[in-house]
């Protein structure tokens, strides 16, 4: 029997010694696991800021073109026959490409489909106005007509 004790007291130390390294792994998978949702929260968190930020900024650039849009048909309503008048014109359909540019631009930055794909369509019926208000809209229904991808300003 005192060879059982033994042997009872080595048993119990490698039992012990088992316990605590699988408690270590369970452990270290834990806060593995802690540090990969944090990660994964903070990378979230990174992208509603991000498209938060650019679509205030978007939305900034839209009100813009948008009063630029409004300023040109403004114009292109009266219908003078006089070269400052044409000047004029061309002047407000300038500074609607020049507020187009831009949006254009950040439209790239917004993340959901579900706003970038309308956006891209308003800003092509922007582009549309100003080419509207600088030819006339029977120029515009014929470059419509050859399709948006060969569609420009210039």
């Amino acid at each position: 029997m005192e060879g059982w004790k033994f042997w009872w007291g080595i048993a119990a130390f490698f039992l012990g010694g088992l316990s605590t390294q699988l408690n270590g792994w369970l452990t270290y998978r834990r806060q593995r696991k802690d540090k990969a949702r944090d990660a994964e929260e903070a990378v979230r968190k990174r992208r509603e800021e991000f498209e938060l930020e650019h679509l205030v900024e978007f939305n900034q650039m839209l009100r813009t073109a948008m009063d630029r849009v409004l300023n040109l048909r403004n114009v292109a309503s009266r219908e003078l026959d006089t070269p400052a008048h044409y000047q004029e014109r061309d002047e407000a359909a300038e500074a609607l490409d020049a507020a187009l540019w831009p949006l254009s631009a950040q439209v790239g930055f917004i993340i959901d489909h579900e706003v970038r794909d309308p956006a891209i369509s308003l800003i092509s019926r922007m582009r549309s106005e100003s080419v509207s208000g600088r030819y006339g809209a029977d120029v515009t229904w014929r470059i419509w007509q050859r399709g948006p991808a060969r569609f420009t300003t210039s």
